[in-house]
């Protein structure tokens, strides 16, 4: 078969089955990028293809590439060349989250130059838990009825509740700008915010305020939810589990650790010796 037909063939397989465009995009493009490099589809190949990702791909990325291989690898039928992965040690601490004093730092300035946009952006990431890509589809109507569902990771249905305390200053903000219908948040053009728009603007308010650039990102109020909601329950990680919407709740564990700054502050108290 022809290569670029291939590919056409394959991109049309993942559609079918239901696969996020993202993962499309990506599945699609190991398959391209694969192609483009080896003449043939063998172990030999395969194993050369690894060996190239393992000298110049983190762990993380090195696996999800082998992933997106093997489906090709399926979808030509030579499941007998498909790869393993490889073993990535789980970090024994969390890096780049903010802290509960820099969150509401950036909370009280926002406030003060009446970005209010921006400060309930960021409380709705806190909030809630949600992606950015889940909370740029929120509605005003969502906010309404006190929760959304939307089709998150693997295409599984998943509800996001917005607690009373966020639900009351949504509300009198959306009731401020007379918006009953449409996206929750929007740029200045008036159409539904980006994530990269988001990130950006998280950037320069770190820098404004002076706060340090690398944990004010979007999933880094994932974190700081996740973190909060374990100090408060912390017996409650498979609820942690269904609410962050993680398939396994292995990733969810990495919450029962300190954070890199936690541990630095513990060992400086402690060691007296």
């Amino acid at each position: 078969m022809e290569t670029n037909q291939m590919l056409i063939d394959y991109e049309k397989r993942l559609r079918k089955d239901e696969m996020s465009e993202n993962t499309i995009k990506s599945y699609v493009g190991t398959a391209k990028r694969f192609l483009a490099e080896y003449e043939a589809v063998n172990r030999n190949s395969t194993l050369a293809y690894k060996e190239c990702l393992i000298s110049h791909y983190k762990p993380a990325t090195v696996n999800n590439r082998i992933l997106a291989l093997n489906n090709f690898l399926h979808f030509l039928r030579k499941d007998n060349l498909q790869l393993k992965t490889i073993r990535v040690q789980q970090k024994l601490y969390l890096d780049h989250v903010i802290s509960n004093a820099d969150y509401r730092k950036l909370l009280r300035k926002l406030q003060k130059d009446e970005k209010m946009k921006w400060y309930l952006i960021v409380r709705t990431m806190v909030c809630t838990g949600a992606r950015i890509s889940e909370i740029i589809a929120f509605q005003a109507e969502d906010v309404y009825i006190g929760y959304v569902e939307l089709y998150a990771k693997g295409n599984k249905l998943r509800r996001i509740y917005f607690p009373r305390v966020l639900q009351e200053e949504l509300l009198g903000w959306l009731e401020a700008d007379q918006r009953k219908e449409g996206s929750l948040f929007l740029n200045k053009n008036g159409v539904t915010i980006s994530a990269n728009g988001v990130a950006t603007m998280l950037k320069r308010f770190a820098i404004r305020y002076n706060i340090d650039p690398g944990v004010v990102h979007p999933h880094a109020f994932r974190h700081r939810f996740a973190l909060n909601f374990l100090s408060k329950k912390p017996n409650e990680i498979i609820l942690l589990a269904d609410i962050l919407g993680h398939s396994s709740i292995n990733t969810t564990r990495i919450y029962t650790r300190r954070t890199a700054q936690e541990q630095y502050r513990i060992i400086n108290s402690v060691v007296d010796w």
